[in-house]
């Protein structure tokens, strides 16, 4: 089993809008933004399950624009937004023209300043249409009320060297150092990541099958190299439920970090070879080898 330094216990939901008089607030939120729409959410989201939400919580933001703007690129954009939603900016102030042709810059203060002046079914029917345009009022105001000084904002991505260049990359890693963000990357995808915990895949791989899995070739219509060997192991889809996060990988993240450390774990190496930093991530989060 892997040994948090802090305390751990299950929780019911990775995500929950509890009553205001119900709300735990964690000493620390890790907010992460992520390229997959469902591998890494669900196991980010199932492993919240086993964090100590009074002492540190992860919330995986969800991007308004729905799924499928996982590039590099949005995965760094989602993260910006949220920083705007934290410093005040509920509704983002670039919205599209037949929204703003409906409501007006007086009506949408009014909405945001609870004004009496407005009924419950006028702002019914502006929650309803900002839903419409991928804008969550209230999920945006629960993502606000977290204001800890120790919050942690990072990015996590695939490497993926057949879509995204190493330029492309570089640019990526040097936009998150800037201002402060961590990036974590695993060459050439996330389900690396998850192999790294279903087997010992330095000793059990022959070179050529390492480079193989480096190359990460599409082998068939649901599988790349990578994640058909984790689907042989697993026996999953994208999504990882909760019964395989708990059976399959939580027992076995530190086998992960340790296994890990046979490959790449930093940048710029990280960038050209097989491997992973997520180590530090789960480091971050308690977790030691």
């Amino acid at each position: 089993m892997p040994k948090p330094s802090s305390r751990f216990r299950l929780q019911s939901s990775a995500f929950v809008r509890n009553d205001e008089t119900e709300k735990i607030n964690p000493k620390r939120m890790i907010f992460l933004s992520v390229e997959g729409d469902e591998t890494e959410r669900t196991y980010f989201q199932n492993l919240n399950e086993y964090l100590d939400t009074n002492l540190i919580q992860i919330e995986v933001l969800r991007h308004r624009r729905g799924d499928g703007y996982s590039d590099p690129v949005h995965v760094i954009e989602l993260l910006e937004e949220y920083i705007d939603v934290r410093q005040g900016g509920l509704i983002p102030d670039e919205l599209p023209t037949q929204f703003t042709e409906k409501y007006s810059k007086e009506f949408i203060q009014k909405y945001l300043a609870n004004d009496s002046e407005l009924t419950i079914e006028e702002r019914k029917q502006f929650s309803g249409d900002l839903l419409k345009i991928g804008i969550d009022i209230e999920y945006r105001r629960y993502l606000q009320s977290f204001r800890q000084d120790m919050d942690y904002f990072a990015v996590v991505l695939d490497r993926d060297c057949g879509s995204h260049s190493k330029q492309l990359m570089q640019e990526c890693l040097d936009e998150c150092n800037q201002h402060n963000y961590g990036c974590f990357v695993t060459n050439p995808c996330f389900e690396f990541w998850l192999l790294l915990h279903l087997c010992d895949v330095k000793s059990e791989f022959s070179p050529e099958e390492l480079e193989s899995l480096y190359s990460n070739p599409t082998i068939s219509k649901k599988h790349t190299k990578v994640s058909y060997e984790v689907s042989k192991r697993a026996h999953h889809t994208k999504t990882i439920s909760s019964t395989k996060f708990k059976n399959l990988y939580y027992p076995n993240i530190s086998q992960a970090i340790k296994n890990a450390e046979s490959f790449s774990t930093d940048f710029p190496d990280l960038f050209d070879n097989l491997g992973s930093n997520l180590p530090k991530l789960l480091n971050i989060l308690g977790f030691q080898s």
